[in-house]
């Protein structure tokens, strides 16, 4: 007789009889005769269970006891099975005491980091278009799929050094319009995708809209519904359909872009298929809750590997490291896949954080506003993983002293960290070069009173996506100016007669040859401070720190 599948939690939790499903949960049946049930709270997949267990759940109606609920499900079922099923899918909260269910909010949060708003139910307007994916499914269409992608790799190939420009240069305000555009509605088409390839195999999705993960911002479909499908292969299909949609956009418009003349147009197609190739890999990242992660768990048959991987890493390190009992029997990889897991969320935050804070500081008040909001929510969430952490040690049994000595030497060593560690301030800048003379050039409100005569410049072209090494020069003694500079000594836009105000700083070219007019700079500060001084000066900087008029070094980075 089947019992658990083996994936759900088996967290002991007390249970007081008699018990009944709470009205937010459900026993959601198999799509395929041989598929799994799906324990679920409000529509979220919790954990699946066999058609044995589902009878037992369906049996629990908060009048009978254990030994009832055996009777009534016959031999060979005791009241001792009976009450097991019962204790490990407690933690799920399939079972509850008279709450109602819950509503089903369009704005939701899901940890660690991501905040969902939901738009709209997709499912009727998939089932609609089911007969059309039907006919794309067909064996022959592989090898259309096949021609297309061969396609996009040839229209990559011709476009050779055109591509390099695209993504090293300024380009044409029209030209990103188009991009953005382009990348809105194949985002929402990738999305799609996922939910059609569910419908197609019977499953149904439940909603689609857009959310900020790690502080990026995307759209999402609700496909969870596809672990009721019974087959693995159905599962990863489901999850490669959005990356596989990118690459299909991405081939078709590489490969057309050969045949256009050389206009804004082209250039953003060029861009937007760069974009879709480069979409399609990272989501195929398995350590972070993208779509190679999804197929990686349907591949191995583990659900909410993420999570269980992450507690066998805790259980691992509280073992070796606060003396912890072990309380889980795992898989030796499933600790390592923590670890990449965590180091990937920690590295995914920090990109996130990294290309969209300086944005929001030079925004003023506000900007600087929304960057301590974001950084107080960082803080809250590694605290909080602290706290699990030690309490989960303590649970199985950690001494004490041991605990607080961890966490003393801890503190000790992020002290001694900040202290040793040299960071040499970084300020993103612009240059013009015109008639053998260099000039630096920064926003008046900008990040100009950390520039210093002396101050090492990397010379750069102003591209949107790479940013390739020109020259070196050094910033002159002359005291700085204010000047007018082109837009695109700070933006990767290429406008003619375009012009902003900005401080101009004399320097020395030192290296360096084919020089374009203008471009970006990168101002490595010769003063070498500690970290610590340097969150310091930088958190002093803002124009919210008390007598503070406004913003002045707040827009530069550190460099170790």
């Amino acid at each position: 007789m089947n019992r658990l599948r083996g994936n759900e939690s088996t967290d002991a939790r007390s249970v007081t009889w008699p018990v009944h499903l709470a009205p937010s949960g459900s026993i959601d049946a198999p799509l395929a005769a041989s598929g799994p049930w799906i324990v679920a709270i409000n529509g979220v997949p919790k954990a699946r269970v066999s058609a044995d267990v589902a009878n037992v759940l369906r049996a629990v109606d908060g009048k009978r006891n254990p030994a009832q609920v055996a009777h009534f499900l016959g031999s060979p079922w005791t009241a001792q099975d009976v009450m097991g099923i019962v204790r490990q899918l407690a933690p799920t909260g399939i079972f509850d005491g008279g709450a109602q269910p819950s509503a089903m909010r369009r704005v939701q949060f899901r940890p660690p980091l991501t905040l969902q708003f939901t738009l709209f139910n997709p499912a009727p307007f998939l089932q609609f278009f089911r007969p059309m994916v039907v006919a794309m499914a067909r064996p022959g269409m592989a090898v259309v799929g096949l021609m297309l992608l061969l396609g996009g790799l040839a229209g990559a190939f011709i476009a050779g050094p055109s591509m390099w420009r695209v993504l090293s240069t300024p380009l044409p305000v029209e030209a990103y319009l188009y991009v953005v555009a382009a990348m809105f509605v194949s985002t929402l088409l990738h999305e799609l995708g996922h939910g059609m390839a569910l419908t197609y195999f019977g499953g149904t999705p439940r909603r689609i809209g857009i959310m900020l993960f790690y502080l990026s911002p995307a759209f999402f479909c609700d496909v969870t519904d596809g672990w009721r499908l019974s087959s693995r292969k159905q599962r990863v299909l489901v999850a490669l359909a959005g990356p596989l949609v990118h690459v299909g956009l991405g081939s078709l418009v590489l490969a057309g872009q050969a045949l256009l003349p050389e206009s804004p147009v082209k250039d953003a197609a060029v861009l937007y298929g760069v974009i879709c190739y480069a979409v399609a890999v990272l989501n195929l990242f398995p350590f972070i809750k993208l779509d190679g992660y999804v197929a990686l768990m349907s591949a191995v048959d583990i659900p909410h590997l993420r999570k269980k991987s992450l507690e066998a890493l805790t259980d691992v390190v509280s073992f070796h490291l606060l003396g912890s009992r072990r309380t889980l029997r795992t898989n030796g990889l499933l600790p390592w896949f923590g670890l990449a897991s965590f180091v990937a969320g920690i590295a995914l935050m920090a990109i996130g954080y990294q290309r969209l804070m300086p944005i929001f500081l030079q925004l003023g008040h506000v900007g600087h506003l929304v960057v301590v909001a974001v950084l107080c929510l960082l803080l809250v969430v590694a605290l909080r993983g602290v706290i699990r952490f030690l309490r989960f040690a303590a649970t199985n049994g950690s001494p004490r002293w041991r605990r607080i000595l961890v966490v003393l030497l801890g503190l000790l060593v992020g002290g001694a960290l900040l202290v040793v560690i040299p960071v040499r301030a970084v300020t993103v800048a612009g240059y013009t070069y015109r008639d053998g003379q260099l000039t630096i050039v920064a926003p008046v409100e900008g990040p100009h009173g950390a520039i210093s005569a002396g101050d090492r410049v990397t010379l750069q072209s102003q591209g949107m996506i790479i940013h390739e090494n020109l020259g070196r020069a050094a910033v002159g003694d002359q005291p700085p100016s204010t000047s007018m500079a082109p837009l695109d000594t700070l933006v990767p836009i290429a406008l003619a007669g375009d012009t902003l105000p900005a401080m101009a700083f004399g320097a020395k070219l030192e290296s360096g040859t084919n020089l374009s007019s203008s471009g970006r700079a990168e101002v490595t500060s010769q003063q070498e401070t500690s970290l610590g001084e340097w969150l310091w000066t930088s958190i002093t900087a803002s124009p919210l720190w008390p007598g503070q008029a406004g913003p002045t070094a707040d827009s530069t980075k550190g460099q170790l």
